[in-house]
């Protein structure tokens, strides 16, 4: 593979994966909650996510290669039929808006606990770095958040394996954790966990996915970057969530159990995490609020800056409201919409292949006609 190429994929793959990564990898809850909270048996679950999440972005951004001609904008259609799709549509960007709300909101809250900065004006920054971001357009999104991605992996996996390293594969903390583990579980079971884990995080980065393999040189750097972000996101999931096992007894009800590990290892490396979390939040923020608005209009355009600054001044002031009791309500169904989702894209896959080596076979039929 070329040298430009392989530059390319691990880009693609650092940009999905900061789509995904956001605070709550960055913290530690989701990983404790959808994962870390079933015990040893969570491992499989996060192998079935690392399955599911490469799959998904590997499908959707060679589809996006193959229709980069497309304009754009009916993507959930084009997977999950006119009607379900023109619902997905519409709910997407709003869910969306509504998680960047948390971000600024979130960034705020993380400012003023680490550093004694107003709230206010740490949300307000958050919002100003978003807008910015927007202005410079998709592959300025994509340049940035393609380098944050990755430092937040090797962040995390450094933290990680040195837990690992320092204290073992010692089982007795995660059995005694679990007794006195009060966070909430995701699911009843660990395998719907796993699934719902990726359904709910790729359900809002299809219109991203998309975007991202149009921006791809060729169908192959396209399924590599797709493939190569699930894989990484994921491996680093699991060395956290080892991590956390091993640590459980301290860990287990902590809002940033993250946090407690870097500090183990060194205040420094604590304060660092708090750059590297408010990283995180702008990596998942800025291309969401890109898909927000492309959703209304077209970038690079005078309107698309006004509608730009509409919805972050709208997200920052409604981060300011007491937004949990409506995120409690969108994101457990969220997850299961995306399990729609991801069956629709099965669904779509199948049929599609079908058709092609159906024409295959008929140009093999020409072909031998023809020789005869």
């Amino acid at each position: 593979m070329k040298k430009k190429s392989t530059t390319n994929v691990i880009k693609f793959a650092g940009a999905y994966i900061a789509y995904i990564i956001g605070s709550g990898f960055a913290t530690g809850q989701e990983i404790i909650q959808f994962y870390t909270s079933y015990g040893w048996v969570s491992i499989i679950g996060i192998l079935i996510s690392m399955f599911l999440f490469a799959w998904v972005g590997k499908t959707v951004m060679v589809n996006g290669f193959r229709h980069r001609g497309d304009k754009g904008g009916n993507e959930y259609q084009f997977y999950c039929g006119k009607y379900l799709g023109k619902f997905y549509e519409i709910f997407v960007p709003f869910f969306l808006f509504c998680v960047v709300v948390i971000m600024i909101s979130g960034a705020g809250a993380t400012l003023n606990e680490y550093y004694g900065l107003n709230y206010y004006v740490g949300s307000l920054l958050m919002a100003v770095l978003i807008y910015a971001a927007y202005v410079f357009g998709l592959k300025g999104v994509v340049n940035v958040i393609g380098l944050i991605g990755p430092v937040i992996i090797v962040f995390t996996l450094g933290v990680g394996l040195f837990t690992l390293f320092k204290n073992g594969l010692d089982l007795t903390p995660a059995s005694a954790g679990l007794e006195k583990l009060t966070a909430s579980q995701a699911s009843a079971h660990w395998l719907v966990s796993g699934i719902l884990y990726a359904a709910y995080n790729v359900f809002g980065a299809v219109i991203f996915l998309n975007a991202l393999g149009k921006e791809a040189e060729d169908q192959r750097e396209a399924a590599r970057g797709g493939m190569l972000g699930g894989i990484v996101l994921m491996s680093a999931t699991l060395v956290m969530n080892i991590a956390f096992l091993s640590k459980l007894g301290d860990v287990a009800n902590l809002a940033i159990p993250t946090l407690h590990l870097a500090d183990a290892i060194s205040p420094l490396i604590g304060k660092l995490f708090s750059i590297v979390l408010i990283c995180g939040i702008f990596s998942t923020a800025a291309p969401m609020t890109w898909t927000v608005c492309n959703k209304i209009t077209t970038e690079g355009t005078k309107k698309s800056k006004v509608i730009a600054a509409i919805v972050v001044v709208a997200a920052f002031f409604c981060g300011q409201l007491p937004f949990g009791t409506l995120v409690g309500i969108i994101y457990p169904y969220t997850g299961y919409l995306g399990i729609l989702f991801m069956i629709c894209l099965a669904g779509h896959q199948i049929k599609h292949r079908k058709v092609r080596s159906g024409k295959i076979a008929v140009v093999s039929d020409e072909a031998t006609t023809e020789k005869a």
